[in-house]
């Protein structure tokens, strides 16, 4: 989920070599930012699911119905367990600049769901709620079983954009609930340094 801004290669390259106070006092109060996202979210990250008992981790190998990983499939991996720790730990954020998209543009700025079984919270049934037509499980219902017991421990999708990869449960959640504010105080911090640094430059010239 990454946050946008044209010209901040420019800015934060100019801030690194002029003003590095001020490029560290930014990423200070981007780091503030984002990081109410990511409490939010977390808070929101209960100790089970209910109606699936079955997935929350005890410690216990899991066994996976899938086959085992091959040359063929070496990224193949057992199904993750739920662990709310591991689910918390895993809702972060990043200021490192990230690749170049399909649409050209890099981002900067990132709310990250890095754990498994949070990835699953934050989009299971985005494309099939009532189950893929390709699962495995000997249970026909089993994937609707799965998507309806998410929604009702965690509700529905909060969307932050129009597409349908746009909505989630847990950070999209937590960002929609925030209505701007966050994107506001990035802006605001670098606007803030790119302007004191413009002052810093029109004194010692």
């Amino acid at each position: 989920m990454p946050v946008e801004v044209k010209g901040l290669v420019e800015t934060q390259r100019a801030l690194k070599e002029l003003a590095p106070d001020l490029y560290k006092q930014m990423n200070t109060e981007i780091r503030s930012a984002l990081k109410t996202i990511v409490k939010d979210a977390q808070s929101k990250v209960t100790p089970n699911v209910i109606g699936l008992y079955n997935w929350q981790d005890t410690g216990k190998p899991v066994v996976s119905r899938t086959p085992a990983k091959t040359m063929m499939a070496p990224n193949l991996r057992s199904f993750p367990k739920y662990d709310p720790n591991v689910i918390k730990k895993g809702l972060t954020y990043s200021l490192a600049r990230g690749k170049r998209n399909s649409a050209g543009f890099i981002s900067f700025y990132r709310l990250l769901n890095r754990s498994a079984a949070g990835a699953i919270i934050e989009t299971a049934g985005r494309k099939n709620f009532n189950g893929s037509p390709n699962s495995r499980s000997n249970n026909s219902n089993a994937g609707a079983h799965f998507n309806r017991s998410i929604q009702g421990t965690y509700g529905g999708f909060k969307a932050i954009g129009t597409r349908s990869q746009d909505r989630g449960r847990l950070l999209y959640a937590a960002y929609s609930r925030d209505q701007g504010r966050v994107t506001d105080a990035v802006f605001k911090a670098i606007y803030k340094a790119e302007s004191a640094l413009k002052q810093r430059l029109r004194l010692a010239a």
